[in-house]
């Protein structure tokens, strides 16, 4: 061929190949747009929103939480604490590194920061907090869990004394949170502390090794402001990366039963045995994710029920097994483990549409919409996942129960958050007998809804916060003899603490009520004929 005819056909062969460039670069990014449009429907949440009669206002909650992601575990302290006494909660939410704890009062229509301050080093992230009356003075005290240790802040009557309780927790460990209990009877509050192994020795977010992980402990309260470690000789000493530690009475013999969710691993339950021993009690989880806990009679049988949160479907299964073999059994959808009585405990998250959301934290039984029947709600979406921040972001969920189901409300309440939130913190801060929202947010604003109401049929019960409170049984029964039953349990959620006043919802029900308390100890207290829409005080046993 003459260079001549070379020269015309290179125009040809040029434009051949340009059309052969675009082609395949356009098919690359079909088949990218394709495979994330399949992938974000993958993800996406199937189940649609709900009819309710819930409606929240959203009101100013001036705090922004300052998250050192590179440095610190991502988590962050929240609880409702009633400080002055006066019956209405206050708002306690924790700072990160280099940034001061906050409290707030609900005050003018919106929450107010307080000119109170506790005690915290400069580099030390605040993760949980825990309220209870410890000393028996007749106040609420604070618990926290820092990167520094437990920190004891000791209410002194509109301001608090702080002191690091230096317990003995390994190098290891970082503390999560906190779960409370009376193990001995004493009327001294004892504590499970939940550790997590420190962030500069994480090996991976996939790590299923069951020898890796931080130590959790459980203290027992010496009553003079020593803590002594019974975790071996309570049996359930244990090293696993660990989110929370909850007590709760899950057969009805006036003990306090201990859940615990785990990363990495599987739900672990043990029963008490009444004498600072613990046996395990099987359960039908397989290795997950379990992080957050809620505690709640869900059916109304008079059994406590759990629910856990998980990673969801954030990302494919493939990815979130991690280092288990191929065939080891993995879940990662939320767990509802309805009690069926005798400590045996069945999975109807699938059957009650409680199973597939998204990445999950903190979560908590409340009967927002107050017809009697406990709800769900639980934190969503993780701060340090890069690939979050360009896919799916899930709004922290109002799970309402029909009854034969569960069915999400939060955008159509008008209580949706989509910021990486912890945990929810449940309280009645306006005092009008309803459930309000906190969505406590890491690394950017927390999120306040004040519920609407609607009507007065209601009854609000009140324990003091005091050890001998715990896990004590309340029930109330209309006329007709229908019986609803909550227990007073702490450090549902994670890392947090909710409202200790139990709110029952009595819709569709009539008066008079009679309502009886039934503590640990044996004893019991009752108040017959009593009309809806008030507050009763119940004093605890003396010992």
């Amino acid at each position: 061929m003459s260079d001549k005819s070379s020269a015309k056909f290179k125009p040809g062969l040029r434009h051949l190949i340009w059309c052969a460039l675009v082609i395949g670069v356009g098919a690359l990014i079909f088949f990218i747009l394709s495979a994330f449009g399949v992938f974000r429907y993958w993800q996406a949440e199937k189940i649609p929103q709900g009819e309710t009669t819930l409606k929240f206002s959203e009101v100013d909650l001036p705090f922004s939480n300052v998250a050192d992601l590179d440095n610190s575990l991502p988590f962050l302290a929240s609880a409702a604490i009633d400080i002055d006494g006066d019956g209405q909660d206050e708002l306690f939410l924790g700072g990160g590194n280099r940034q001061a704890d906050q409290f707030l009062r609900f005050q003018g229509g919106k929450f107010v920061p307080m000119d109170m301050s506790i005690s915290k080093g400069d580099v030390d992230a605040t993760h949980g907090a825990a309220t209870m009356d410890i000393d028996n003075d007749g106040d609420t005290d604070l618990l926290v869990a820092r990167e520094s240790g437990i920190w004891y802040h000791e209410n002194q009557g509109g301001s608090f004394g702080s002191v690091n309780l230096n317990l003995p927790l390994a190098d290891n460990t970082t503390p999560l949170s906190i779960g409370l209990a009376d193990i001995n009877q004493d009327g001294l509050a004892d504590m499970y502390v939940a550790g997590y192994i420190k962030l500069s020795l994480v090996e991976g977010e996939t790590n299923f090794d069951k020898t890796y992980g931080g130590y959790s402990y459980l203290f027992l309260n010496d009553g003079n402001g020593g803590w002594t470690d019974i975790s071996k000789s309570a049996g359930v000493f244990r090293k696993h990366n660990t989110f929370i530690g909850l007590f709760a009475d899950l057969d009805n013999d006036l003990d306090s039963d201990l859940i615990i969710a785990q990363d990495t691993g599987v739900v672990e339950m043990y029963s008490n045995n009444g004498d600072m021993t613990f046996d395990p009690i099987p359960n039908p989880s397989v290795f997950s994710y379990p992080m957050g806990v809620a505690a709640g009679d869900y059916d109304n049988d008079g059994l406590i029920d759990l629910y856990f949160s998980n990673v969801g479907y954030t990302l494919p299964p493939a990815v979130l097994k991690g280092n288990l073999e191929k065939d080891d059994p993995f879940n990662p959808a939320y767990y509802l483990f309805h009690n069926d009585g005798g400590l045996k405990f069945s999975d109807r998250a699938e059957a009650m549409n409680a199973a597939r959301y998204g990445f999950g934290w903190g979560t908590v039984f409340a009967d927002m919409n107050l017809d009697g029947k406990e709800d769900l709600l639980f934190a969503q979406n993780y701060a340090r996942f890069p690939a979050q921040k360009l896919l799916a972001k899930y709004p922290g969920k109002i799970l309402q129960n029909y009854g034969d189901k569960f069915q999400p409300v939060e955008k159509v309440a008008g209580a949706e958050n989509k910021n990486y939130a912890i945990s929810p913190i449940i309280s009645d801060f306006n005092q009008d007998g309803w459930p309000d929202l906190i969505w406590a947010n890491l690394d950017g604003e927390s999120l306040a809804y004040i519920n609407q109401g609607g009507h007065d049929n209601w009854l609000k019960v009140r324990l003091p916060n005091v050890a001998r409170s715990i896990n004590a049984r309340v029930m109330v029964t209309d006329n007709s003899g229908q019986t609803f039953m909550k227990q007073f349990i702490t450090s549902q959620g994670l890392g947090s603490d909710q409202g200790r006043d139990l709110i029952f919802g009595l819709d569709g029900t009539s008066g008079p009520y009679d309502v009886r308390v039934e503590f640990q100890d044996g004893s019991s207290k009752s108040m017959s004929d009593q009309a809806a829409g008030q507050l009763l005080t119940i004093a605890a046993p003396t010992p």
